[in-house]
């Protein structure tokens, strides 16, 4: 059985896979949320909590890479159901944020372990033993709360952007390489390759405020990866 006390917004155009998906989900003590369409999801995601997204990438009222977007909040992973031919869905899904992705159709059984490999990652967040909020210049990185503030005030990350900064600001001023980052953030993810990195770094940079074109915060070593500035001082 699953975490009882978990939700899932279940986002599937075609009325039989739905279905199939929202037992499987079901039957492992999991509150689930279903729609058909993009403009239910939305609906659902205003009016209900959850914390867990999955998302078909075919809807009938759009594409689900559209909707990603809209249903992320602070805390909520999501999950991508893309097909083969998706090739460009996939790219603007990954600049939109999806946190993990899946090929459809997919089995019910593969869904439900990757939904409990995101509850157990979710669940075993700032269980260590050392500090586990970190502090970096003018940054505040909260992992118990998935928070972020800069300069005192909130910076609104998806969970995946969230980690990868958590991965660099453990170490400021080492280097990751872009296949280390791919492995520590992404782990054994499908569709993704060393290009998501440079994508979430991108992201990262425009939601902390940094330049892009000249980022003093998070800096590109080229020919190597990236590392999160030092602060002088420290």
């Amino acid at each position: 059985m699953g975490s009882v006390s978990a939700a899932v917004l279940l986002v599937i155009g075609d009325d039989e896979e739905r279905m199939r998906l929202r037992r499987a989900l079901s039957g492992e003590g999991w509150r689930v949320i279903p729609a058909g369409t993009g403009a239910q999801a939305r609906q659902m995601a205003d009016r209900q909590s959850f914390e867990v997204a999955v998302v078909d990438n075919r809807l009938p009222d759009e594409r689900g890479f559209q909707l990603i977007s809209k249903v992320q909040k602070p805390g909520v992973y999501t999950v991508a159901l893309l097909r083969d031919e998706d090739t460009m869905d996939r790219i603007v899904g990954i600049e939109l944020g999806a946190d993990y992705y899946m090929r459809s159709p997919v089995n019910p059984r593969e869904l439900v372990a990757r939904v409990k490999q995101i509850l157990r990652r979710r669940d075993s967040q700032g269980k260590d033993d050392a500090p586990s909020r970190l502090y970096v210049g003018d940054l505040e990185i909260d992992p118990d709360i998935v928070e972020v503030k800069k300069e005192g005030r909130p910076v609104k990350l998806s969970p995946r952007e969230f980690k990868l900064l958590y991965t660099l600001a453990k170490s400021p001023g080492r280097v990751f390489p872009r296949g280390s980052l791919l492995r520590q953030v992404w782990g054994e993810e499908e569709f993704i390759d060393e290009r998501t990195v440079n994508v979430y770094v991108q992201r990262l940079r425009t939601k902390l405020g940094d330049n892009t074109d000249k980022p003093k915060l998070i800096e590109t070593v080229r020919g190597f990866g990236y590392r999160l500035v030092r602060p002088p001082g420290t």
